[in-house]
């Protein structure tokens, strides 16, 4: 549990925990060489012991509220379905997971149309496999009526979770994009040292949008972007004890530059820069960089 409150915290850039401890393994990652991980879809829908939609993506929660307008994509016959094809028909696959609702399984057959088109032939073959031996686990566990997985079970599931991140990082930035009304951004300026530690698809709300968080580190201090639709509310706009405000214009673009003052708040600057012809908005929390700094990877983020 305290990984999971830990993750939330740097999604949400509202961290409350131990910066040591949450530096520590942020060193760690960077030392190793480590992957980068894009992390699924998470909301606060429903709290278990394991995440009931463990289908689409490892222990991602569905967002029905955009799922729901999926850009209008329709779903196919129920006979030519990929869950009728993986598992026979949608009443099996309910068997397993009994609290998924309507949207959610039609939210998996566009999940699963994604990876079909995106990965390769093996590689979906090699997904399929996987998540029909994990739905053959949770299928078990729902017909002996039992609440959670045996010690075994659940020792296997995790290692499916693992290898399914494999595919999840083809899978996620391309659902999540396609459920975005902007055109997620890279920066191709980073200041001296920074490098990407992990990137985030998230929604804050089953309504809105999926909001892009990245965290960025040089090994010492931090900082986070966060691309979101320009009607969605953002950290600056949230009850921290705001110091300074300075609003300007820059190369066409309106920034908003703000220092904290608040010790439970561990980043010291944000800066917000508004693209409103192209829908979003970018906030960037760091601290310790210099505001020029700052700017840098803001506009290189809107002027690819």
């Amino acid at each position: 549990m305290e990984e999971k409150k830990l993750r939330a915290a740097k999604m949400y850039f509202k961290h409350k925990v131990d910066i040591e401890k949450f530096k520590k393994e942020t060193f760690d990652k960077l030392e190793l060489n480590s992957e980068i991980i894009h992390k699924p879809f998470r909301t606060e829908k429903r709290k278990r012991r394991y995440s009931s939609w463990i289908l689409a993506v490892a222990a991602s929660v569905l967002i029905i509220g955009i799922s729901v307008a999926y850009n209008g994509t329709h779903i196919v016959d129920a006979a030519q379905s990929f869950i009728s094809q993986l598992f026979g028909s949608r009443e099996n696959l309910k068997q397993a997971y009994p609290d998924e609702s309507k949207e959610e399984l039609d939210f998996y057959e566009q999940t699963l149309q994604i990876a079909k088109e995106n990965l390769t032939e093996k590689e979906f073959n090699q997904y399929s496999e996987l998540i029909k031996e994990q739905t053959k686990i949770h299928s078990k566990v729902q017909k002996e009526k039992r609440k959670y997985p045996n010690e075994e079970e659940e020792k296997r599931l995790k290692q499916i979770q693992k290898l399914l991140q494999a595919y999840e990082h083809k899978i996620i930035p391309i659902q999540a994009q396609q459920l975005a009304s902007f055109p997620f951004t890279n920066p191709s300026y980073l200041p001296k040292g920074y490098q990407l530690v992990d990137k985030n698809y998230i929604s804050q709300k089953p309504e809105d949008e999926p909001v892009v968080s990245s965290n960025y580190s040089d090994g010492k201090s931090f900082f986070w972007t966060k691309q979101m639709n320009l009607k969605q509310k953002d950290d600056l706009e949230t009850p921290q004890k705001i110091e300074n405000t300075e609003s300007y214009s820059l190369n066409g673009y309106q920034f908003k530059f703000v220092t904290f003052d608040d010790e439970s708040f561990n980043m010291k600057v944000g800066l917000r820069v508004t693209v409103p012809q192209k829908g979003y908005k970018i906030v960037m929390l760091a601290e310790e960089l210099p505001k020029q700094e700052m700017e840098k990877v803001l506009i290189s983020m809107i002027e690819e």
